[in-house]
């Protein structure tokens, strides 16, 4: 019988360990996340990110630029209603499950040509100033390196369904928070977290072919 190699049972117990630590703080009842049509969502198809109530509250989520840098994006919403942003996909961290479930930790990657070398996937930063904001040049590995792409989505309300996109710090669970909007000066909306930033309501549309009037495909630079 072939012996286990010592390093290798050290590895497993270590991935093992890793695993639960990171993946405790969304432990929680799991159920089907449904898109704004009934349909239960699917790891890796296109979606479209848009406010739950639909009207002056704004449009889609896109992506933007902060401070005339044009690398990396930042995730920001439009400002008109008709303006459904730029697709994004959901990518498991640990399920082996085909649909997207609530609290089960995942990736979120914005779908569009880009000429910056940085990926689209989601990632959580603080600003000099103290804020956090949601911006691009994630990772969607599930080590260490990935803590800061990783989110859960939560259901809101019982009736329609909505939902709150969640970020929590890594092994506490009180610090969880759903994703809301920040309001700059000059009147953008960025993605962002704290425990100023009230959650941000949102349905999810399956990505079908849109007119030039409802879909965003431009990356706005924002001074």
């Amino acid at each position: 019988m072939k012996k286990t190699s010592p390093l290798l049972l050290a590895l497993s117990g270590f991935i093992i360990l890793f695993s639960f630590i990171f993946a405790k703080p969304f432990l929680a009842s799991a159920e089907l996340v449904l898109d704004a049509n009934g349909e239960p969502l699917q790891w890796f198809n296109n979606y479209y990110v848009s406010p739950h109530i639909w009207g002056p509250t704004g449009g889609g989520l896109s992506l933007g630029t902060l401070n005339n840098n044009s690398c990396p994006h930042y995730v920001i919403q439009e400002k008109s209603e008709v303006q459904r942003g730029l697709p994004i996909k959901f990518s498991p961290v640990f399920s082996r499950f085909i649909f997207v479930t609530t609290n089960t930790p995942l990736t979120i990657q914005t779908i569009n040509e880009t000429e910056c070398i940085e990926s689209l996937v989601w990632k959580l930063v603080k600003e000099s100033t103290g804020l956090w904001l949601v911006s691009t040049n994630g990772t969607a590995s599930p080590g260490t390196e990935g803590i800061t792409s990783r989110f859960v989505i939560e259901r809101i309300g019982t009736s329609f369904p909505a939902y709150k996109i969640v970020f929590c710090l890594p092994t506490i669970p009180t610090s969880c928070k759903g994703l809301g909007r920040y309001f700059s000066e000059d009147g953008e909306r960025y993605l962002a977290w704290g425990d100023e930033i009230e959650p941000f309501p949102v349905v999810f549309f399956k990505e079908t072919s849109l007119s030039a009037t409802t879909s965003s495909q431009v990356i706005r630079t924002v001074a």
